[in-house]
């Protein structure tokens, strides 16, 4: 970014920073999170504003003792100017019942027809939760607002913010990019037709609509085709004579900051004890939240498959499971969670406790010390929208290992030639996968490990930013 460009407005759900109690005040540091790592650098300092909603407690005390108003904060890795929203009870509507569940199961995927989804009780969390915090979002966006300023909206948090913002700012330079997976109008039917054309609409008030996949953008715009009757011309969504750009930009790693995350005690003691745990064994490795959509459960059949076909790798074989548990204020994720550790529980009691170590928490320095030495990363999500996980522990692995990733995966698209490529729901196919990936010669896994680190750090974030500013600019420029 240069002194020239437009002054840059960030809405997300979650912000840049996260606050601790210190003492009699607070302590302020950069939150985690792909979106964060992704514009974290280009945000810290200047007069970028970035709007985000209060999501616990102390995110609300905080935006108490602003008023709402914007503010600086000073954290371990730079200056953010926020404004931080508290919506009050409309959170767990917006954020549990509608972003996390309704939005996140049909864009993943994940519901369980014929009896869900049950299509009772969404009116109300639709138009008073999710509506209504994207009208405040959209409000606070507008406030913060210039002639020239650009308009960055992200994810599926916000999907209808764009529809007010356009028609308060009908010459604002706007873009909508959805980190998430989308999918086609025979899905999004399973939602109720006044959401699903709330969000196509919403989204295409924005100049530009982005993706990380050209999948998704060709889902995308088959939905506006086929609910709104809009019409198709090359990336080019038009409806009632208004164009909006659907793109897609591949989101990739840093691989300096990744390096520079990994240089530490706390990862180098990680390493040491990970190292000795090992005992000389192969580690096959996964790194994931709990998310129904990262697929743990089949992950961990398929490894029971592989030690059942293959006894030869019982004793030389250690699985590392190093799970985040996510969003555990939705049932079927508690639910998930306890069938992954059955079954975890299951294949310790079958196999040897030294066979697999499934470990429920947030421990980041483990995370990064075990990409540096895996010799297998298992990355089977049933569908996601870029699998950062995939990205960073090619960057960081220093063993040649090999990786089998979803062919429904976000990185399949830059890393598919390299990886072995599984089909999420079939536990056979996995363990056959994991089994190649266990016997490849030491060529192939140089070859392939050297492919998926250069694949990896293709649209390293500031490059992801700055082609997206600039097709924007090209597109508002263009009207």
């Amino acid at each position: 970014m240069t002194s020239d460009d437009p002054k840059l407005i960030v809405a997300s759900n979650r912000g840049p920073v996260s606050w601790e109690r210190d003492g009699d005040g607070y302590r302020a540091e950069r939150g985690a999170g792909g979106l964060v790592s992704a514009l974290g650098d280009a945000m810290a300092g200047g007069d970028d504003t970035w709007i985000s909603l209060a999501l616990d407690d102390v995110d609300r005390e905080i935006a108490a003792q602003h008023e709402g108003e914007a503010f600086e904060t000073e954290t371990d890795r730079g200056t953010y100017r926020l404004r931080l929203l508290d919506v009050g009870d409309r959170l767990d509507p917006h954020y549990n019942v509608v972003s996390n569940r309704l939005l996140w199961f049909t864009l993943h995927q994940l519901w369980g027809a014929p009896y869900e989804p049950w299509g009772a009780g969404w009116s109300d969390p639709w138009f008073h939760g999710y509506t209504s915090v994207n009208d405040t979002m959209a409000v606070a966006v507008i406030a913060a607002a210039d002639e020239d300023s650009e308009i960055h909206l992200q994810d599926y948090h916000l999907l209808t913010a764009g529809r007010t913002i356009r028609a308060e700012l009908p010459n604002a330079a706007m873009l909508h990019y959805v980190h998430t997976p989308w999918v086609g109008p025979e899905y999004l039917r399973m939602l109720p037709d006044r959401i699903s054309d709330g969000i196509i609409r919403g989204l295409l008030a924005s100049d530009m609509v982005a993706f990380s996949s050209p999948d998704w953008a060709e889902s995308f715009r088959r939905c506006a085709v086929d609910f709104l009757g809009a019409t198709v011309q090359g990336e080019t969504v038009v409806l009632d004579d208004v164009e909006t750009v659907v793109a897609d930009f591949v989101l990739g790693v840093d691989p300096e900051a990744l390096e520079a995350a990994a240089d530490n005690d706390a990862v180098r003691s990680a390493a040491d004890e990970i190292h000795a745990q090992r005992a000389g064994r192969r580690l096959l490795l996964r790194a994931d939240r709990t998310d129904l959509s990262k697929n743990i459960l089949r992950g961990l059949l398929a490894f029971e498959q592989l030690l059942e076909r293959h006894p030869e790798h019982r004793d030389r074989v250690w699985h590392l499971a190093l799970v985040n548990p996510s969003r555990q204020d939705v049932p079927e994720y508690v639910e998930y969670l306890e069938a992954c550790q059955k079954v975890a529980d299951r294949i310790r009691e079958r196999f040897g406790e030294h066979t697999l170590e499934f470990a429920v928490g947030g421990d980041f320095p483990r995370v990064l010390a075990a990409y540096r030495s895996y010799d297998v990363l298992l990355t089977n999500p049933v569908i996601d929208g870029t699998n950062l996980v995939a990205k960073e522990g090619a960057v960081l692995n220093q063993t040649n290992g090999a990786m089998v990733l979803s062919r429904t995966a976000g990185a399949t698209h830059v890393m598919g030639e390299d990886a072995l490529l599984i089909n999420p729901y079939d536990v056979e196919d996995q363990a056959d996968a994991l089994q190649q990936a266990l016997t490849m010669d030491g060529e192939q896994r140089s070859t392939r490990a050297k492919g998926l680190r250069e694949a990896a750090v293709r649209g390293r974030p500031s490059d992801w930013l700055m082609a997206q500013r600039a097709r924007l600019s090209s597109i508002v420029h263009g009207r």
